[in-house]
């Protein structure tokens, strides 16, 4: 009995990360109506929200702790996993439901005016830094830019397995150029960006011990350990950084917002200059994030020191 409950716990706690969920959510998306998969989408993700043993909602607890300023009662901290876990549910259902429906799609998404500015720039040639923050389906976000005929690189997770190739390959397969980071990578985005093109990465991962840089930017009031690659290459090429994020609508839209142009501002020692801009950056995504907590789909502690509450 005790084993079995060992396995289960472990089928739980990865249930996110394994691959016959991936191919599951593709199956539902093909077969079932949009409201009835939505409706079975956030019963499911309720369920695995509530399962306070599993790393994935301990993360969540400590991340909404540190963006609602610790300010949550014991009910409001226990409800937010749910309500994420219910928000990611429904993404995942979606972006299968609408991978093979191209118009539908056009149909439920909306740009704001800063979203539509920065695509803009992009479609002329003018090289652009992208950040995404993992709010609502970012990933659907990807496909709504390919269908506005927006070519950027996507620099994502590194050495990709399981789930994540298997993500690639779904996000290659509708025209997103997906580039896990490397060393080969970045010297394609550097041409790239030199060349006029764009790129794109997230925001708001944490990073491994094994890939921790020497820079700890300040978020929410407290430093972390996330990626400042970005601003390093748009001060190389004097591009601005934008920052987009999927936010999904009470009426079942979805609303690509997006921040207004950030410039590099220099500054005389180059590391000051790197850990000061990307605070920048990361205090305009702020908002963006807080006004939008419960579709925060991270799943991983930003700030490991809360882990717990």
């Amino acid at each position: 009995m005790v084993n079995k409950n060992k396995a289960n716990k472990k089928v739980s706690q990865n249930f996110w990360t394994q691959t016959f969920v991936i191919r599951l959510a593709v199956l539902i998306g093909k077969v079932l109506p949009r409201k009835f998969g939505l409706k079975l989408a956030a019963f499911i993700g309720a369920c695995l929200g509530k399962n306070k043993k599993s790393p994935m909602v301990k993360a969540i607890r400590a991340n909404q702790w540190v963006v609602h300023q610790q300010s949550l009662e014991d009910d409001a901290l226990d409800e937010m996993p749910v309500k994420v876990f219910r928000s990611a549910a429904r993404c995942m259902f979606d972006y299968f439901y609408f991978l093979n429906r191209p118009e539908k799609l056009r149909e439920v998404v909306d740009f704001s005016p800063e979203a539509q500015a920065a695509i803009d720039r992009i479609n002329s040639n003018q090289p652009s830094v992208v950040v995404c923050p993992h709010i609502s389906n970012f990933d659907l976000m990807g496909y709504a830019l390919t269908l506005k005929g927006v070519k950027i690189q996507v620099l994502s997770y590194p050495d990709p397995k399981g789930t994540y190739k298997m993500q690639n390959k779904l996000r290659e397969g509708v025209g997103i150029n997906v580039t896990p980071l490397s060393f080969s990578a970045f010297r394609q985005a550097r041409i790239r960006l030199n060349e006029g093109g764009s790129i794109l990465t997230g925001l708001d991962r944490p990073l491994t011990t094994e890939q921790k840089e020497n820079y700890q930017p300040e978020f929410f009031g407290y430093t972390c350990s996330l990626p400042v690659f970005y601003i390093r290459m748009a001060k190389d090429v004097n591009a601005p950084v934008f920052i987009m994020a999927a936010t999904s609508q009470p009426n079942g839209r979805y609303r690509l917002e997006g921040s207004p142009p950030i410039w590099i501002e220099p500054h005389e020692d180059l590391d000051t200059e790197i850990r000061l801009n990307a605070n920048r950056v990361l205090k305009e995504a702020e908002p963006i994030i807080k006004h939008n907590a419960h579709q925060w789909a991270m799943f991983y502690p930003v700030w490991p020191r809360f882990l717990g509450v």
